[in-house]
């Protein structure tokens, strides 16, 4: 049923309206199709690399010789290279015994893979996997992943560092410990992780390791340079650590994702009124699965979604097969009890051009998730995520407002 038409059902037996009860319980109206096709199709996609799934150790292998190598033409700027192997599963902090001095850079780079399924090579790499914190002498300190395979990262005080490998979601709280009733995702494979200090500033180092290995180090640099930063207003979700998936330019808010993902926070204090509509513009160049979406090995997807002071989210999607209006819970562990999608679009023609979006935010809340309604939208996501299938997506946002008699907040034009 369409969410207007559903809308005026709810106004016409008095459940919504200036006086709506907050406590009013309505079922949710899932309709996820069965994910046993899905499924198959998945298997059948993966059957090429049944025979030859690649190795964790030996990527991380060729990586340390390839790195060693490199290092040998930077002796005159290279202060001292440690390496570490950080084994998946392993819910422990890596002590690397380097001290950081407040203000000091050094470089991190790795390889390998942490495989969720080894057979059907779906794994991630250090750009999703690779945490680090930097601690201080009385055992604080907020976690950081490293945002791609390779970055210069810097202390603002100092601190001993330590590094961890991760599937991201699984830590219970911003300092990097772990909630042993977060569902942890069964992981395999490993990563070997090289800590480069140097003799000369970082920029100055970076710019020599780059002539020496321009395919290893010139996209450090080119980063160190040009950081890629969240727009002004917006944050990542500490859950799934920062990245370089959006920027902002003159085509609007942009995403870029490849074997990644992140979640992009603005946040908002609004009252959840019958009359509060959420709009805005979006462009999809490109979606990264093109399987179904509603099932963990395939839940790869672009989407925009609102937050809710009771910790609940509901998240509109493109998707490349799934029908318009199938709404499901998302299937990845501690998300499945917070995150409710909604199909938006799944017309490969729609691809490229710019379409116009508009929704009434508390009739959608009672169709999806149903139950009492919260008190205040807290937040607006962009959400994108690639790691699953290792794939590409491109989009591109703006005009995002939410909208009721009250006013307008504008988030990005």
């Amino acid at each position: 049923m369409p969410a207007n038409i559903l809308q005026r059902v709810y106004q016409s037996l008095g459940l919504i309206g200036d006086q709506t009860p907050r406590d009013l319980a309505m079922p949710p109206q899932r309709n996820p199709p069965s994910p046993l096709p899905t499924f198959i199709q998945f298997i059948r996609s993966r059957l090429s690399l049944l025979n030859q799934p690649p190795k964790a150790d030996d990527i991380a292998a060729a990586f340390v010789q390839r790195l060693e190598l490199s290092l040998e033409r930077l002796d005159s700027q290279l202060s001292s290279c440690t390496w570490f192997t950080l084994v998946a599963g392993r819910q422990e902090w890596l002590d690397t015994g380097i001290d950081m001095a407040a203000g000091e850079s050094v470089t991190v780079m790795g390889d390998g893979r942490l495989y969720l399924s080894r057979p059907l090579d779906v794994a991630i790499g250090p750009s999703f996997g690779l945490w680090y914190r930097i601690v201080d002498r009385g055992g604080a300190g907020l976690i950081n992943k490293v945002p791609t395979d390779g970055a210069a990262i810097s202390a603002e005080q100092g601190g001993r560092l330590q590094l961890i490998t991760a599937v991201p979601g699984e830590f219970g709280d911003p300092q990097g410990g772990f909630d042993a009733s977060i569902a942890k995702l069964p992981t395999s494979g490993q990563f070997s992780v090289a800590v480069l200090r140097w003799h000369t500033d970082i920029e100055n180092a970076l710019t020599a390791a780059a002539a020496a290995d321009v395919d290893l180090f010139g996209p450090i640099l080119a980063r160190f340079k040009n950081p890629v930063r969240p727009p002004k207003g917006w944050h990542y979700l500490w859950r799934l650590g920062a990245s370089e998936i959006y920027h902002a330019d003159d085509n609007g808010l942009c995403c870029t994702t490849h074997a990644d993902g992140g979640i992009l926070q603005y946040p908002l204090d609004m009252r959840l009124s019958s009359d509060l509509v959420f709009n805005w513009q979006w462009c999809v160049d490109a979606l990264p699965s093109k399987l179904a979406e509603h099932i963990q090995p395939t839940h790869d997807y672009l989407s925009i979604a609102i937050e809710f002071d009771n910790g609940l989210d509901l998240t509109y999607m493109w998707s490349s097969t799934l029908d318009v209006d199938t709404i499901f819970q998302c299937p990845l562990p501690w998300w499945d009890k917070r995150e409710t999608h909604w199909v938006l679009r799944n017309d490969s023609a729609d691809l490229g051009h710019w379409l116009s979006e508009s929704r009434n935010i508390q009739a959608d809340y009672l169709r999806a998730i149903g139950g009492p309604l919260p008190e205040k939208v807290v937040g607006v996501w962009l959400i994108a995520n690639s790691a699953f299938q290792r794939g590409e997506g491109h989009c591109r946002y703006r005009q995002i407002a939410l909208e009721s008699n009250s006013g307008i907040e504008s988030i990005h034009k």
